[in-house]
């Protein structure tokens, strides 16, 4: 039998840059409206969580796994491995630290922006856990250079997952939990969650028969589509196995959509793609903007049918949260000086 070990796949070789990044940018962009639309429901409604949320639960997900696939590359030089390790720290703890401070001094909370910081972020958790694992996935791909069979490699990139949930179950059932002990429960849960989607996305770039079988294949597609409902359904029962089924349905749904009925040379399309190239921005930014109408509106938010209202209702909001995070975004990206103290990279254009 052939080897899986091979590079990546040759449809996304023969596709140009411009397409598999295009597509992943309308992904971005329809996720980070998500992103939004989900902290609206949560901090400006006061519910928690929201009949409408329950739909949204794939979003953070997908940006692990778009970021997996990104992150792929195998490196024989220690020099660039350790050169991309520091490009991608700047890239995520420069607006990490700079927004997360700025964030807690606006909300009256400057003496909790040092443990913040080394407690998983907050609310800037996704950049806290996408340093890690980015950073954690670039390291152990050096290590694992020379593996050559492929159940060997596939086996040892899923060995980090078992030991997360092993310390994540012992940590729970530890009966003297006090702050410390809580937050690195809190990192250690967010990683398990999303470990395995950014790993997901890692193993599409590196083999071909596992995208094609996850993302060419229409019977695949119709039972993620079914997955992504029953898991919608009975997501009140917190069922680990299913959420993980329904997520990975609803990205396999999310980008089978777009490749097929979404065109790069489409005005929505491209209208999708300037939000996703934006979405660090919008990301680092929106929480400024999110106004906290919990005690005016969350009366309300309950009613006959709460999905379609807290749906409509929501949009309203954030469509202009996320307009005003990427005029901001773009006041910082006109001064090269200016993006590189807030984003870590000096803006080329």
């Amino acid at each position: 039998m052939t080897s899986l070990n091979t590079s990546i796949s040759t449809s996304l070789q023969n596709n140009s840059t411009r397409e598999w990044i295009y597509y992943f940018d309308v992904m971005k962009g329809i996720g980070m409206v998500l992103v939004v639309l989900g902290h609206v429901m949560l901090f400006t409604f006061g519910i928690e969580p929201p009949q409408a949320g329950k739909f949204l639960y794939f979003h953070m997900p997908l940006f692990f796994y778009i970021s997996g696939f990104l992150a792929y590359k195998q490196f024989d030089n220690i020099k660039v491995v350790g050169k991309r390790f520091l490009t991608r720290g700047l890239v995520l703890l420069v607006p990490y630290i700079i927004f997360l401070s700025l964030y807690n001094i606006f909300a009256g909370k400057s003496s909790e922006i040092i443990h913040n910081l080394f407690a998983g972020g907050g609310r800037y958790w996704f950049l806290y856990d996408l340093f890690i694992l980015s950073s954690f996935f670039l390291l152990y791909e050096y290590c694992l250079r020379n593996i050559k069979k492929d159940w060997i490699y596939i086996c040892l990139f899923l060995l980090p997952l078992i030991i997360l949930i092993a310390a994540k179950y012992t940590i729970s059932r530890l009966n003297f939990l006090n702050s410390d002990v809580n937050s690195l429960q809190s990192i250690i849960t967010g990683l398990v969650n999303y470990y395995r989607y950014f790993l997901i996305g890692y193993l599409c770039k590196k083999y071909i028969i596992f995208n094609n079988f996850l993302f060419k294949n229409s019977i695949v597609c119709a039972l993620g589509f079914l997955a992504y409902f029953v898991a919608w359904y009975f997501y009140d029962l917190h069922n680990i196995a299913l959420i993980f089924m329904g997520t990975l349905g609803a990205l396999i749904v999310l980008q089978w959509f777009v490749i097929n009925y979404m065109p790069d040379n489409s005005k929505w399309t491209k209208l999708w793609i300037y939000i996703g190239r934006c979405s660090l921005g919008i990301y680092v930014i929106h929480y400024f903007f999110i106004p906290d109408l919990s005690n005016l509106l969350h009366p309300y938010m309950q009613c006959v049918n709460p999905f379609v209202w807290q749906i409509s209702l929501g949009l309203l909001i954030t469509i202009p949260i996320v307009a005003a995070s990427i005029f901001t975004y773009k006041l910082i990206e006109m001064n090269r000086w200016l993006y590189m103290l807030f984003f870590g990279k000096i803006f080329k254009r």
